[in-house]
């Protein structure tokens, strides 16, 4: 019984947060759209190319294998390799938040100016986002890939953010200076 009331009360939280971090909205300054593509060119994001996610966590299939008496061994294969997929794609969603993190920082290491408030405002939206990943993938081994869909497919918007809040940064820096910015990275990533 107190197993179920921390996980409920767990639960809660990490679904406060959420919404917490959504009601966030945008960072104050919107990047410029050629440093939103520059990060995206010098960073692979890997979950962030992604673009089926709402079909990875769509139940429409499994449901109409699940309506066949026949097909149910089908239906429990189909479900166990979504939530495999699923799984696998949190894990990547969480490593993009953390190397978008890390150029972040390489960039202020690299003298880009930042103020102390915005670095405590992306730590903070770093350590949230992780922990509701965290909570998405221990909700999708205990209830199955079919669980919690929506909050699911809206995990993909927090590598979205940072990636915004990594290409403020980035924009301080004249474009003339990308080119070494991505060799110094890419030296340094390796």
């Amino acid at each position: 019984m107190i197993n179920l009331i921390l996980f409920t009360v767990l639960g809660l939280a990490l679904f406060g947060s959420f919404i917490f971090i959504a009601l966030q909205g945008s960072p104050k300054g919107l990047p410029d759209s050629s440093a939103v593509q520059a990060v995206t060119e010098i960073i692979n994001l890997e979950a962030s190319s992604f673009a089926n996610a709402r079909r990875l966590l769509d139940d429409t299939d499994y449901q109409l294998l699940c309506s066949n008496p026949d097909l149910r061994r089908l239906a429990e294969r189909l479900r166990n390799d979504r939530r495999e997929l699923a799984l696998a794609w949190i894990s990547q969603l969480q490593g993009d938040l953390l190397t978008l993190w890390r150029f972040r920082r390489f960039l202020i290491h690299r003298g880009v100016p930042s103020s102390v408030n915005e670095e405590l405002r992306t730590l903070k939206s770093l350590v949230l986002s992780i922990a509701l990943l965290s909570f998405l993938r221990v909700s999708i081994r205990a209830m199955g890939p079919f669980a919690l869909p929506r909050a699911t497919r809206q995990a993909g918007q927090l590598v979205d953010g940072m990636s915004k809040g990594a290409a403020l940064v980035l924009g301080r820096i004249p474009a003339t200076g990308w080119a070494e910015i991505e060799r110094s990275w890419v030296k340094s990533a390796a």
